[in-house]
């Protein structure tokens, strides 16, 4: 099983790594086009992005929504393996952190607990036409929204943001798999709730 999903990520990241700039600018305007005029985001105002890499779709246009409060993934010190949420502003100062990947610099003010953001604009390597989701297999936005599976808590709202050609019918969830509310894609706005 493991054999047979780390092979199909590593197909996915070749395939997303082989588009062009252009493409890929060309893409992610359109998925958030999907993303802008969709009512989980339009009611949203605290909303979770991520800093894409790896030639994952890119989300950031969407920042430059008014009256909305963004914030970013930080690796947390405390749990391993999971995430911390904090806001963002014109002025944050970033790092890198042991992905290479840029992180806010932040103060205890700046954090939100998860369960207090409205939606989560997440990347994903493959993702099915049910909602399940397979990330780059840290299992980091899984234990972050564990709660999720834990009771009735709706929020926050889960979108996984990608590429039309991650999509497949069906993938095998395990039980800590946390599932999307719904999957943009520069097709498409699917909708899982």
């Amino acid at each position: 099983m493991n054999q047979q999903k780390n092979k199909l990520r590593t197909q996915l990241q070749q395939q997303r790594n082989a588009l062009s700039k252009a493409q890929q600018a060309d893409y992610a305007k359109q998925i958030c086009d999907q993303v802008s005029l969709s009512n989980c985001f339009k009611e949203a105002k605290h909303i979770a992005f991520y800093t894409p890499v790896k030639g994952e779709a890119n989300p950031l246009s969407l920042q430059q929504t008014p009256n909305k409060l963004f914030y970013l993934p930080v690796l947390s010190s405390e749990q391993k393996h999971s995430l911390i949420f904090v806001k963002i502003e014109r002025n944050t100062q970033y790092k890198k952190n042991i992905y290479a990947i840029p992180e806010p610099i932040y103060t205890a003010k700046d954090i939100i607990p998860a369960e207090q953001l409205d939606l989560v604009i997440m990347p994903l390597v493959v993702a099915d036409k049910t909602g399940n989701r397979m990330g780059m297999g840290g299992g980091y936005y899984d234990r972050s929204f564990s709660f999720k599976n834990n009771n009735s808590i709706n929020q926050p709202q889960l979108l996984g943001f990608s590429y039309d050609f991650q999509i497949v019918e069906k993938l095998v969830s395990e039980p800590w798999d946390i599932p999307l509310d719904f999957l943009a894609t520069n097709k498409e706005l699917y909708t899982f709730v």
